[in-house]
């Protein structure tokens, strides 16, 4: 099984040249710091976290910084990288295509995405869940491609992508309303009815 990696977390730097690791603020040897003070430790261990705000290392139950009260980072499942929920917020056939339709789709940028699919259950409105360029489907790094002569900026997934049970092969992911735009999509797949 995959382990979930924390976003947004800024543990110690990374070492250079096989010297120890430094917090934020500390020098190193022979820059300040006598030869036999300590140094700190490679980055919070038990489950700890350190806030990316203030960088105050915090005991892995809290839910909040204890200096600043920011929430503790998102832990994001590693085989959902480069993935969102994203809302359909346009919708038009692709000329001379019967099953392609071109998708605008609000990811929570600056810009909504075009995508191309055949999914035949969107709709406008639709919470769908969306593979950004970049992100591995089956192994392969989705791309920027033309789709029946329209660009596709990224691709709508279907419950087998996503290593979901249920749902059909081809069928978009879809996702209750309770879902944030932008936010990573579940590891399983949700009740429509939100029960």
């Amino acid at each position: 099984a995959l382990s979930p990696q924390i976003l947004f977390c800024c543990a110690a730097p990374e070492k250079e040249a096989g010297g120890p690791h430094l917090r934020h603020g500390e020098e190193a040897e022979g820059e300040g710091r006598a030869k036999d003070e300590p140094v700190a430790p490679e980055g919070p261990v038990g489950g700890a976290w350190i806030c990316a705000s203030c960088e105050q290392e915090n005991e892995a139950g809290d839910e909040v910084c204890i200096a600043c009260e920011e929430p503790r980072p998102v832990v994001v499942d590693p085989r959902y990288e480069g993935f969102v929920v994203g809302m359909v917020t346009g919708l038009d056939p692709v000329p001379n295509k019967d099953k392609l339709l071109k998708l605008e789709v609000d990811v929570g940028e600056e810009k909504p995405l075009q995508i191309v699919t055949n999914a035949p259950n969107v709709r406008e409105g639709s919470r769908v869940v969306v593979a950004k360029v970049g992100a591995l489907v089956n192994d392969e790094p989705v791309k920027k491609a033309n789709v029946g002569g329209v660009p596709s900026e990224g691709m709508l997934c279907d419950g087998p992508m996503l290593g979901w049970v249920g749902g059909g092969v081809g069928a978009a992911a879809l996702l209750p309303d309770s879902f944030e735009i932008g936010s990573p999509p579940p590891d399983s797949r949700p009740r429509m009815d939100g029960k």
